[in-house]
């Protein structure tokens, strides 16, 4: 199974002056300093030509109803909706939710007859454990044997990770799916409510992930 890691490029902003260091009282000893907000750019990208793209991402509400959903879109290389799915799935830890929804996805890719297949979530834990980085894991060894056997199944299938920001649709999907208990499956369309963010992830809008 080949592997490629998508990441975004960062850059600090918001120093302080040296003006406004030179500036501060001294008590007699050395004045802690705030470290300056980092912010990270994020977007989608589209696959390469002749492959096909899956952001699948997971849901679960922590109001006392017992709700999660899973929910996620495949795109191609132009950044057209090739299927969209959102659905109600059993309350349950974020990340075998998580699992849930890239075992849907990777379900219903190959049904569509997807052969090259590149595979990007916001769960990073199960990002690096599906990419030999890491063995911390947050879903049963019988869950991660089916979601192996599903990415062999493809002729050749890259997995890799993006933040939320660059992984909206699915995310959206997710709360598509809190609003009807009938399962979604969209072919060649999103829901009404989520076409501007595909046609911003076509354009290649860049999104700040800003971490204090």
């Amino acid at each position: 199974m080949a592997t490629s890691f998508h990441r975004a490029s960062s850059f600090s902003t918001g120093s302080p002056s040296p003006c406004s260091m030179a500036c501060r009282p001294w008590s007699g000893t050395a004045q802690p300093r705030s470290s300056p907000p980092s912010v990270t750019l994020v977007r989608w990208t589209p696959p390469r030509f002749g492959w096909t793209k899956l952001n699948f991402d997971g849901s679960v509400l922590h109001d006392g109803s017992g709700r999660a959903s899973i929910g996620g879109v495949i795109r191609d290389a132009n950044g057209r909706v090739v299927l969209s799915f959102a659905e109600r799935t059993e309350h349950a830890p974020i990340g075998i939710v998580e699992a849930r929804a890239l075992i849907r996805g990777l379900k219903l890719a190959l049904d569509y007859g997807c052969d090259r297949l590149v595979v990007e979530g916001d769960d990073l834990t199960l990002v690096k454990l599906l990419r030999c980085e890491s063995t911390q894991t947050r879903i049963p060894r019988e869950m991660l044997d089916e979601i192996i056997w599903l990415l062999d199944s493809f002729d050749v299938c890259e997995v890799q990770h993006n933040f939320r920001e660059g992984n909206s649709v699915a995310d959206a999907m997710c709360r598509e799916a809190y609003k009807t208990a009938v399962p979604r499956l969209l072919i060649g369309m999103v829901p009404h409510a989520l076409w501007d963010k595909v046609a911003e992830d076509r354009r290649g809008v860049v999104h700040e992930r800003v971490r204090g």
